[in-house]
């Protein structure tokens, strides 16, 4: 993270394991009883979860500073183009916490 220094854990190359949940919210649609479809989603975010699986987050154009804040921002930008009733996304690492974001 280049807010800190290169001797400072956070300052060096530095992995962690983190969730995605993408929360859409809107009207049950009446004939398969859903939000949105899943298999859609999946299609929307699994192509970004590949462009960040294995990767130094830095590299990736957006994510200079990749705190869990900014992880959340690129996914909501990313994904509000095509998901109309996006309500948030939420980063989070399993065992410590993480964040909410709910758009600008």
């Amino acid at each position: 993270m280049p807010n800190f220094p290169k001797d400072h854990k956070y300052g060096r190359v530095h992995g962690h394991t983190f969730e995605v949940t993408v929360r859409v919210n809107g009207n049950i649609d009446n004939e398969n009883n859903w939000v949105i479809n899943y298999d859609e989603l999946d299609q929307f975010v699994t192509p970004l979860l590949k462009i960040l699986d294995h990767k130094i987050l830095n590299d990736i154009n957006g994510l200079k500073n990749p705190t869990s804040e900014n992880l959340a921002r690129w996914f909501w930008f990313k994904l509000k183009k095509k998901i109309k009733n996006l309500e948030s996304i939420e980063i989070n690492r399993p065992r410590i916490g993480g964040c909410v974001f709910k758009g600008d």
